[in-house]
């Protein structure tokens, strides 16, 4: 199923990009498609909340997503629970900036999935991604290069 990595070097100390990053309800701040996240009371592996995600044919969707991973100032991976979506962040400090990596992809919970996600594609998981990255960079602002 489609999925895309993108790295990106972003212009600031890996506790900035984390305060973004490593927290979901601050996603509406930076993730074009988040509209909004509730009901996440302690951020930890195995904990759920509830999220308003814009996506294309079918508008907004309420979906309920799980930390999968979370190691502190390093790596967080969220997984929506209906349909297989997930998001995974890796950051390393470099120098005063920050490598991140993301990966957006799908692995399907059912057969409607697996044809949605079919359709949008390996190109719509790519857009995800970089617009993740800009999206992180311009709430930073300014300065941050571009790849």
């Amino acid at each position: 199923m489609p999925a895309w990595r993108e790295q990106a070097l972003i212009a600031a100390p890996v506790g900035a990009v984390w305060e973004l990053v490593g927290d979901p309800a601050r996603y509406p701040e930076w993730a074009g498609n988040v509209v909004s996240v509730t009901g996440l009371a302690e951020l930890a592996e195995a904990e759920t909340f509830e999220q308003v995600t814009r996506m294309p044919l079918s508008g907004d969707q309420t979906t309920i997503f799980e930390v999968e991973k979370l190691d502190d100032l390093h790596e967080i991976r969220l997984r929506c629970q209906s349909s297989g979506y997930y998001s995974h962040w890796v950051l390393t400090p470099a120098q005063a900036a920050t490598f991140a990596e993301v990966e957006i992809g799908v692995e399907p919970t059912a057969a409607q999935h697996r044809l949605y996600f079919g359709v949008l594609g390996k190109r719509f998981m790519r857009r995800v991604a970089v617009d993740a990255i800009d999206g992180v960079r311009r709430r930073l602002g300014p300065g941050e290069p571009a790849d």
